[in-house]
């Protein structure tokens, strides 16, 4: 594990977006979305992504320079192809237009097709919910999990993220799979040959598993059994069928598919609160429900309640200042892509 600044990171990544065939714009958005899920402790969806959306960009199996289209077939309804553009830069353009329609309307529901994997979606409801939103947002995924009593996986984990303003510095940020954990956790104990936890997966023959290795062959299960199963057929609805894009079993494979698109699917909806509470009144009332959740009583071996994002924003203050850990896997795997475009490794003696 090696600790590496922000000052190193942001353009060792920038570079290789940029030589992989993204704009310097671009290049240093897709940065900024996974610095932001390393910094908030989630290095499954960080830095560690570079080396498969570099390769995917460069391969033309992801649009490197989209024309992203916007249509608007009712007054607070989006309809965004992201032409096959990378993940975060549709997404970042969706909510932008999202935000900017529910400041005309009042809400905004916006539908993507023809995306790819987006990161972590704090990243975009941060930026709603930092205009006056309420903000809920979506993704669909490749298969990787099994629906509830099956052993096959048929619909991907499929993740929800929920944010609203608070007045005050405790935040509501939800942000969580519809998996017991995010695939991406798994990925990475299988690379390091780790063990994970029991109930994550079962393996290639449906059996259950805390090999991190045979959980990669099989799937992840739902989290609470039939609730996270509902939860992802839910998500499937919205951001595959309603989208008009792929869904389930027809998307393409992040790992695997070089030639195919994924046309993941993507749906947002915004509220702004100005439309239903005068100035900062609705802010105000959310800090009275979370002092009010923080102030009850602790169970045992608990010295504080926590808000959903409290702690993820507490890392982010932290690892800002003090820099981004690397476990040595994914610093070698940084290393390979660079010199694959023949670019400069992470420097050590730069670390943080």
């Amino acid at each position: 594990m090696t600790r590496f600044s922000l000052a190193t990171l942001r353009p060792f990544s920038n570079a290789l977006f940029e030589a992989s065939g993204l704009s310097p714009e671009h290049a240093a958005l897709v940065t900024d979305v996974l610095i932001h899920a390393d910094l908030r402790g989630h290095g499954s969806h960080g830095l560690t992504r570079i080396p498969i959306y570099a390769e995917r960009i460069a391969a033309g199996a992801v649009n490197a320079r989209p024309d992203i289209r916007f249509e608007r077939p009712a007054p607070a309804f989006l309809q965004v192809d992201g032409d096959n553009g990378p993940g975060p830069v549709v997404s970042d353009a969706a909510v932008e237009a999202a935000i900017a329609t529910a400041k005309e309307q009042g809400v905004c529901v916006a539908a993507v097709a023809r995306s790819n994997h987006n990161g972590s979606g704090s990243f975009y409801v941060e930026k709603a919910v930092a205009a006056g939103c309420i903000a809920l947002a979506m993704t669909n995924a490749p298969p990787s999990m099994a629906v509830f009593g099956g052993r096959q996986a048929v619909i991907g984990t499929n993740p929800v993220t929920f944010g609203t303003p608070v007045d005050g510095g405790t935040p509501i940020m939800m942000d969580m799979a519809t998996s017991v954990v995010a695939r991406g956790k798994v990925v990475e104990a299988a690379k390091r040959g780790e063990a994970i936890p029991e109930g994550w997966a079962l393996d290639a023959d449906g059996k259950p598993t805390c090999d991190g290795r045979a959980a990669e062959r099989g799937v992840v299960l739902p989290l609470s059994g039939p609730k996270g199963s509902a939860l992802a057929i839910m998500v499937e609805v919205l951001c595959g069928v309603l989208s008009g894009g792929r869904f389930a079993g027809s998307l393409g494979n992040l790992y695997s598919d070089f030639e195919t698109p994924q046309d993941i699917g993507h749906f947002m909806l915004l509220i702004d609160v100005s439309r239903i509470h005068a100035s900062s009144g609705y802010a105000a009332r959310v800090r009275d429900l979370v002092l009010e959740l923080k102030d009850s009583a602790t169970a045992e071996g608990f010295s504080e309640i926590k808000m959903p994002g409290e702690v993820e924003m507490e890392r982010a203050r932290s690892n800002s200042a003090e820099g981004i850990d690397l476990p040595d896997n994914v610093i070698a795997d940084l290393n390979a892509i660079a010199a694959k475009f023949a670019l400069a490794p992470l420097a050590e003696t730069e670390q943080a």
